[in-house]
């Protein structure tokens, strides 16, 4: 795929790296597996939007903001912005935007709960953002809001159960930050149709092998980006073992959803 293989790379520009990671950063990418694992879910489908004519593009709890800088190279006739509420992160990323000449991207101090926007995106991304918030209903309704009349939106939340090689159990409680444990596709679905949006697509990410990569890297880190020198270590190999999953069949670990707002865009 055309500029995958560019993901996340701009880590690298981090202007609070030691030489070392921006090195690391440079020969493995960003070494955040489960960033690594979504992107191989969510790429496809944003390059398969990329001929649709987005002009305003919000990323709600950007993060790295590394989806939010492929975004803006994949749209580059589009605004792109990135919403996250840490101060620091949002600076930094902002810097990097800046050292790589992104002029249609930038970071916004934003709680995503109160985006103020009425019916001014095209698309949003909401990249493992709603298992984070108290109130995941009352969001789709902000996000419904904020979109413009045939403005699509892209979920990824984990599933409800992560599933390795026919062995079930609930998905992880303990990650910084996590309200709730997942979701069943059959409810984000319900959960987003009650809210106004038309459903275009559902599937699952996070095969058993994914999923085992996953709990190896959980197991180092706890979700907390603990044991860095042994993680740093790990990575590779938990990257190359994720590599050799493939899309389930049935049902994953992770939940992928792509939504519409009714309506035609009136541009």
């Amino acid at each position: 795929m055309k500029g995958a293989l560019r993901f996340g790379c701009d880590l690298a520009r981090d202007p609070t790296l030691a030489g070392i990671e921006r090195v690391y950063t440079r020969l493995f990418g960003p070494p955040i597996l489960g960033l690594r694992i979504r992107a191989r879910y969510l790429l496809p489908i944003l390059h398969g939007l990329r001929r649709e004519p987005f002009r305003r593009i919000a990323d709600a709890g950007s993060g790295r903001g590394c989806f939010t800088v492929h975004l803006a190279r994949l749209f580059p006739e589009a605004e792109v912005i990135g919403f996250d509420l840490d101060a620091g992160q949002v600076e930094r990323n902002n810097a990097i935007v800046r050292r790589v000449g992104l002029s249609n991207c930038r970071f916004a101090v934003q709680d995503v709960t109160r985006i103020p926007a009425r019916e001014v995106y095209d698309f949003i991304l909401s990249a493992d953002n709603l298992e984070h918030l108290e109130d995941d209903r009352a969001q789709c309704g902000v996000f419904f809001r904020a979109l413009r009349p045939g403005g699509r939106i892209l979920f990824h939340v984990p599933h409800l159960t992560r599933n390795v090689f026919g062995r079930r159990r609930t998905n992880f409680l303990g990650i910084e930050g996590h309200v709730r444990a997942g979701y069943t596709r059959e409810g984000l679905c319900a959960m987003l149709r009650d809210a106004g949006f038309a459903i275009e697509r559902g599937s699952y990410s996070y095969d058993s092998i994914e999923t085992l990569a996953n709990d190896l890297s959980y197991a180092i880190t706890g979700g907390r980006e603990l044991r860095k020198a042994l993680y740093g270590a790990a990575f590779p190999i938990l990257l190359a073992l994720a590599r050799c999953g493939s899309a389930p069949r049935g049902d994953g670990s992770g939940l992928i959803v792509l939504a519409r707002r009714p309506g035609l865009t009136g541009r």
